[in-house]
């Protein structure tokens, strides 16, 4: 444990919450100030302003500033992690992080009409993203990490090297469903559906993209001589 600001022993569940709750809060404002202001208008100095804190708070949780706006995979990481560690079942913890994204969408947005407020900023978001030829390249680069973290579990998994063709194969399709799922937020989102259908349909869109994954996890165990 540590000590809080007060000189009392903090748990270190306690102090994890706090920090994700801080890294949260500090993500959510700058992705705020960077639709309303514009990527380049906004600087770390302003973000940090915002929330209450000094620039090296910042830095100390966000080695850039491309890392605040594209903070949303980070639970995906570090969920990779740990099936690397525990050797879980891959496929599954890729599915259940993107449900947790879309069920956290539930309980954020208060918005019942059509393109609630929190689908609305995603959607705002993947549009930033979009237009800015910076965070494009980053946003690529947090794409081939997650692909690089899913080989690596999916070796932890199966007892494979992790750059054997039918692990660098699955962790590109694993991690398709990501995109897929910002993706059919994105696109779903014009249609004008209510919140809760909309997300009932991203849902729908990742599970189905999951079976056919599912599909070549299958194969891939049948024919495990294939690249070993």
């Amino acid at each position: 444990m540590e000590q809080d600001a007060t000189g009392q022993q903090e748990p270190v569940g306690v102090r994890e919450r706090n920090r994700q709750a801080l890294r949260r809060k500090l993500s959510d404002t700058a992705t705020a100030m960077f639709l309303e202001q514009g990527f380049d208008a906004v600087r770390v100095s302003d973000v940090a302003r915002a929330c209450g804190v000094s620039t090296k708070t910042v830095w100390n949780h966000f080695p850039t500033k491309e890392a605040l706006l594209l903070d949303r995979g980070e639970r995906l990481a570090t969920a990779l992690r740990t099936a690397a560690a525990e050797r879980t079942d891959v496929l599954e913890v890729v599915v259940t992080s993107i449900d947790t994204e879309i069920d956290q969408l539930d309980a954020d947005d208060q918005d019942d009409g059509p393109d609630g407020g929190v689908l609305r900023s995603v959607q705002a978001f993947v549009r930033l993203v979009e237009a800015n030829p910076g965070l494009r390249a980053a946003a690529a680069d947090r794409f081939e990490q997650l692909v690089r973290l899913a080989a690596d579990a999916l070796a932890a998994q199966t007892g494979t090297p992790a750059q054997s063709p039918q692990n660098q194969i699955l962790a590109g399709a694993l991690i398709s469903l990501w995109r897929l799922h910002l993706s059919a937020l994105l696109h779903a989102g014009d249609r004008s559906l209510p919140p809760a259908q909309l997300r009932d349909h991203v849902r729908r869109e990742v599970h189905a993209g999951a079976e056919l994954v599912a599909v070549l996890v299958r194969e891939a165990a049948r024919r495990p001589d294939v690249g070993g």
